[in-house]
């Protein structure tokens, strides 16, 4: 089973860097979707490709074969101006005590205050929290979790964690999964549900 995989991975990279007739020698991994509105119809992954792509984009397949083009990473924003991706909530081009964010009303991320005024802090459930720390995610307990930006909505939520390694094997066993219950709830605080976000 590993060698299959293994050889799937070896065929998607080599059609990738073929796909792209570039004369570098190119090495990639591919990437699980976040958002499974997101994937393509033939059910391909995006790749990491260093030499393919800027820091912060992945590799992403079309819909055709030979269709692919870099992008930004899931929870990544393009910002115009600097002609990068960068992560949202994160400072980014903007000034010091400000993050980059997406708007409703708009398809260009803009600088906005940071109510934490430090990089990487966002403002969570009434406190300045770290991104990337399980600490604000405890009432999700036994399952890992830790505050994240989510791919899908942009929305700072507590995300679980992916426990699989890069060619899609579980490092561990999986835990119990538990049924989503309205945040703040007695079965939430007891850890006898996940908290829906919102």
């Amino acid at each position: 089973m590993c060698s299959l995989k293994f050889f799937a991975v070896v065929s998607l990279l080599f059609s990738a860097t073929l796909a792209a007739n570039s004369t570098q020698e190119s090495i990639g991994f591919p990437e699980a979707e976040e958002d499974p509105n997101s994937v393509n119809k033939d059910n391909r992954q995006p790749v990491y490709i260093p030499s393919m792509c800027p820091e912060s984009e992945l590799y992403y397949p079309g819909d055709q074969k030979d269709d692919w083009i870099c992008d930004c990473r899931p929870a990544f924003l393009y910002h115009p101006k600097s002609d990068r991706c960068w992560p949202a909530y994160r400072k980014g081009p903007c000034q010091d005590g400000e993050y980059l964010v997406l708007t409703a009303d708009s398809a260009i991320p803009i600088c906005e205050r940071n109510p934490c005024s430090i990089d990487s802090y966002v403002y969570y459930n009434g406190r300045c929290e770290q991104l990337a720390t399980i600490a604000p995610c405890r009432h999700m307990w036994p399952i890992p979790a830790a505050l994240a930006i989510n791919a899908s909505t942009l929305a700072i939520t507590c995300e679980r964690l992916n426990l699989e390694s890069r060619f899609g094997e579980p490092t561990r066993p999986a835990t119990v999964t538990l049924a989503p219950c309205p945040p703040g709830c007695k079965r939430s605080i007891t850890a006898k549900c996940v908290p829906m976000s919102t």
